[in-house]
């Protein structure tokens, strides 16, 4: 399995912070924890939530975009 990187494949063009939904997460790790980011890429006017998958103290943000998870990098969200 390959990772690929948002920043290889699309722009971001604005980014936003929204109420983060419900994680249904008990322990707080898992493969799909929903944050408060949303980001659109390349002017389209389509949000995509960002995600974490976290299996320990640390955490690896992406979006899922075209069925594919796109990791997103730290210094590609403004705060």
């Amino acid at each position: 399995m390959t990772v690929k990187y948002l920043r290889d494949v699309c722009q971001i063009t604005a980014t936003k912070r929204t109420d983060a939904p419900r994680n249904y997460s008990r322990t707080g790790y898992g493969s799909k924890l929903p944050t408060s980011r949303m980001i659109q890429c390349d002017g389209h006017t389509r949000w995509y939530r960002v995600y974490v998958m976290c299996y320990s103290n640390c955490g690896t943000a992406y979006i899922i975009k075209n069925r594919e998870k796109l990791v997103v990098s730290d210094c590609d969200l403004p705060d």
